[in-house]
């Protein structure tokens, strides 16, 4: 099996992964008990953002992995890209297409801020809520508890991410020879 043929594999099991929603319930409410006026944000409505915005912060852990690698090739570069667009073909699609959108140009719309950032601020604005908060003590804002829990979450993502991508890479014989 050539690189592109794995690559293609691991895109899919990653692809898989961010679908699995066999942990969204818990992110939900752990970040229920942080931020509390998200309560009120039913939980299909929180996968219906929350979902889209893991879709891109794949994108983007993909192209970091690629980078890292440095792998040129566009064409290796947009294979997780073009996994989750498989996902959006059907008419029925388009919404879920739209925050997809929205939350993968947010990971690239301040080129001075890193793209996690910009999807958790969009996440959480479409959720209602804010990144900033301000302690008790303090008349300083802070980022939120909720926004901090996003952030280990997202983190985790990338690390499945990189993993998974690194094994797949070193998988093939003639990588890991250099050739």
């Amino acid at each position: 099996m050539n690189t592109a043929d794995q690559l293609k594999l691991s895109a899919k099991g990653l692809l898989d992964l961010v679908l699995d929603a066999t942990g969204h319930d818990l992110i939900y409410r752990e970040c229920c008990s942080r931020e509390p006026k998200l309560r009120s944000v039913p939980f299909e409505s929180f996968c219906l953002e929350y979902v889209p915005a893991k879709l891109a912060l794949g994108c983007v852990a993909w192209i970091a992995c690629c980078a890292a690698r440095r792998i040129e090739d566009k064409a290796l570069q947009n294979i997780f890209f073009k996994e989750v667009m498989a996902l959006f073909e059907s008419p029925k699609s388009l919404e879920n297409a739209t925050r997809f959108s929205e939350s993968l140009y947010a990971s690239n719309a301040d080129p001075e801020q890193a793209p996690v950032l910009g999807v958790l601020v969009h996440l959480f604005h479409k959720l209602g809520l804010e990144a900033m908060s301000r302690g008790q003590d303090s008349a300083e804002p802070n980022l939120g508890s909720g926004f901090c829990f996003m952030m280990e979450v997202s983190e985790a993502l990338k690390n499945v991410f990189e993993t998974q991508f690194e094994e797949t890479y070193y998988a093939n014989e003639d990588v890991a020879k250099g050739r």
